[in-house]
């Protein structure tokens, strides 16, 4: 009875040091690969809008929710632009303005698809037509991920998130993002979502 119950303990052990491992590699999935701070920009921001472009509206709204939902739990108000800026209505820069105009809004979080392979290709920003590029460059690119659901297991998935000032309608914080090999669409806007929250907060860009 004692080697059995030493026996049952060893399996127990063991089978929580692999879940545990299988944890880690999930987390250590999605990295920032690319960032940028406007050194000039001295501000901090309390009320975000959140925009995740996407050929999917739930996909969007997965998105937008999940990251006001992360921000709320830190005390920061935010929205997200589904509430303001209806499915029927195209994502442009002039929609944005006329969303945020009147309102507490003082700064805009865009998300798009730089690719979902392994093969980096920039797109122009349906936000600010001609602007696009690399993270150095503060420039941002084109859609975040079309449908949800399981991924292919080969996958690379490369996001673009840059955070407006929406008084001076300026780029002052730009971050790139890279899932390697997800299970599923939710699992990068999990693992993205986190990401971007602690390095907005650590760069002073939102306060809590």
């Amino acid at each position: 009875m004692l080697m059995k119950t030493v026996f049952v303990k060893r399996i127990s052990t063991q089978l929580l040091f692999i879940l545990s491992s299988l944890m880690l590699v999930s987390c250590a999935s999605t990295s920032i690969t690319d960032s940028w701070l406007e050194e000039e920009n001295q501000k901090s921001y309390r009320h975000p809008m959140i925009i995740g472009i996407s050929d999917s509206q739930q996909t969007r709204q997965i998105f937008e929710k999940h990251l006001t939902s992360v921000l709320k739990k830190k005390n920061i108000v935010a929205t997200p632009s589904y509430k303001l800026i209806n499915s029927k209505q195209k994502i442009s820069r002039e929609s944005v303005l006329s969303a945020i105009q009147g309102t507490e809004i003082d700064s805009v979080l865009v998300t798009y698809l730089v690719s979902a392979d392994t093969k980096m290709v920039p797109h122009d920003s349906p936000v600010n037509p001609g602007y696009s590029g690399n993270a150095e460059n503060h420039m941002i690119s084109d859609t975040l991920v079309s449908s949800r659901g399981r991924s292919n297991a080969a996958e690379i998935i490369s996001l673009k998130n840059d955070f407006y000032d929406a008084q001076t309608k300026k780029v002052v914080w730009s971050v790139q993002t890279r899932t390697v090999a997800p299970d599923s669409i939710d699992e990068v806007v999990i693992a993205v979502t986190e990401l971007l929250v602690n390095r907005l907060l650590d760069d002073g860009i939102l306060n809590e």
